[in-house]
């Protein structure tokens, strides 16, 4: 009776279904790291660096102090210090405001469908030449990319993009590799994007536009091998349709993602005037942030230019005297910039008051998510610092990592950051995490800490190329019907090849 009682209640259990695990998101990782920051501050010597006149620390001068192990009290607060800064940590509300006023920008021109019809003429006029279209849709997205960092929205430019792909003979993978390797290779070099770049060179205690002509080298040099790698594969499979993974649903396919003729693609001149102003914020925002005395102490325009107008008496009360000028500016302008443009994007669309607003509400509040990681992860900083722990662990890493060749400590570098991107392919909380340590050993290894922000921007362009954390790769596989395991096959080589010369630009970059 034993026996068979024992078999009756081991059957629930065999056919039990087994739980999958499932990574933990953003705020749960970062909020675990803190509380182990916390923990290791009990245990890790605290410790100090001289330093030096730029606030930076001294290799070498490494020495014990007494520690401050943190509470429950100091892990709670850490995220609100990390938002509100205290008197050794800058605060995350500049980077916050930025990323909720680029949400308000972004859900604007989403609104007005400028853009997403500007991008399917492109598509239809250029249809009957395949490696053009293929070539101008891959800028399209990389630029994408480098600007504002696009990837959640990936989904969306492949169904634009697929009907149109199909009709020339190709496969749902090329619209796939499009979207992702395009987009991605834009977060790679990330020219001006503000949520990487500018958050990784904000942490790191540099301007963003520091390293600007190097990353505008990167665009031009890894957009052109992209092109070539899916020109490639598009005439494979232009030639010979069964060798696509996907053939075996072709017929499925061309079925659920019809062409469409018949579709009005004609912008009207408010949607003209909203393109416009939607480009020359960029063109603005990147004159803004290079930094021009930096690249020559003589190109002194933009300052004399601002001191005109402070020193003009009608000027003076027009704009105002605390102009900043193009070269210093930083988050705080770039706030202003996009906060502007949203608003006079909105002008020109005729829409009123109230719809301006609601939108400016909208486009931020689907950014909160993202704004809350900053601070979050700035928590970490906030109980390492007040532990005294930051420079024992820097000394231990120094001894590590700083002692390799700067050669070597660049392709280690990459190597760790891309193995941490796989787990954290978020922009914010991957550099908010990372970049204070990594920027400092960087420093000791003298290697210039805007590439290090590189460093960081390669492995999260590549790792978002083919992590299952990637919500541009999962999304645009399953509307697709292509599993991840074949996404990963057919991905893999592509991204260990663009992995190696991300490696080789890096020690050119390096001896350079």
């Amino acid at each position: 009776m034993s026996h068979n009682t024992e078999e009756a209640n081991s059957t629930p259990r065999e056919n039990k279904p087994k739980k999958k695990f499932k990574m933990p998101n953003t705020y749960v990782i970062l909020f675990a790291i803190i509380g182990i920051i916390a923990v290791l501050t009990w245990i890790v010597p605290g410790g100090a660096y001289e330093l030096n006149d730029s606030g930076n620390a001294i290799s070498g001068t490494y020495h014990t102090v007494d520690s401050n192990p943190q509470g429950i009290w100091d892990v709670l607060m850490a995220p609100i210090t990390g938002m509100l800064g205290s008197g050794a940590i800058s605060g995350a509300i500049s980077i916050s405001l930025t990323i909720l006023l680029f949400g308000s920008f972004l859900e604007m021109m989403d609104r007005t469908g400028a853009l997403r019809t500007a991008i399917k003429r492109i598509t239809m006029k250029n249809q009957n030449n395949m490696h053009l279209l293929i070539a101008l849709l891959t800028i399209i997205m990389a630029f994408f990319g480098t600007l504002e960092g696009a990837y959640e929205e990936g989904i969306v430019y492949f169904l634009m993009f697929v009907p149109v792909i199909l009709a020339l003979g190709l496969d749902t993978v090329t619209a796939i590799m499009i979207v992702v390797l395009g987009t991605q290779i834009g977060c790679l070099s990330s020219v001006v994007n503000p949520f990487s770049t500018g958050i990784a060179s904000g942490i790191a205690g540099i301007s963003a536009g520091e390293g600007m002509i190097v990353r505008l080298v990167m665009f031009v040099l890894f957009t052109g091998i992209v092109i070539f790698i899916i020109c490639r594969y598009a005439d494979k499979v232009k030639a010979h349709p069964e060798k696509s993974v996907q053939f075996f649903r072709r017929h499925l396919d061309v079925e659920e993602f019809p062409a469409a003729d018949d579709e009005d693609l004609t912008l009207s001149k408010p949607q003209k005037n909203a393109l416009i102003v939607f480009c020359l914020t960029w063109v603005i925002m990147i004159i803004g942030l290079i930094p021009w005395t930096s690249l020559n102490p003589d190109w002194t325009f933009f300052e004399d230019f601002v001191a005109f107008i402070g020193a003009t008496p009608v000027l003076m009360q027009v704009f105002g005297v605390d102009i900043t000028p193009f070269g210093s500016w930083y988050f705080p302008e770039i706030a202003m910039l996009v906060m502007a443009a949203t608003i006079l994007i909105g002008l020109v669309m005729h829409y009123d008051a109230d719809t301006i607003i609601d939108t400016l509400l909208k486009g931020a509040a689907g950014l909160v998510s993202t704004a809350f990681v900053v601070p979050l992860a700035r928590g970490i900083q906030v109980v390492m610092d007040n532990g005294q722990i930051t420079p024992s662990i820097l000394h231990a890493c120094e001894g590590a990592l700083a002692s390799l060749p700067p050669i070597a400590f660049v392709i280690v570098a990459l190597v760790c950051y891309f193995a941490i991107a796989c787990l954290i392919p978020s922009s914010t909380g991957l550099a908010a995490a990372t970049m204070g340590i990594m920027a400092s050993l960087s420093q000791f290894a003298g290697i210039e800490v805007y590439i290090m922000v590189i460093i960081y921007l390669m492995a999260l362009g590549l790792a978002k190329m083919i992590t299952p954390c990637s919500i541009v790769v999962m999304t645009c596989t399953a509307a697709a019907h292509m599993s991840y395991a074949d996404w990963v096959k057919k991905i893999a080589p592509i991204v260990a090849a663009l992995f190696v010369i991300c490696c080789i630009f890096l020690c050119v970059l390096v001896v350079l």
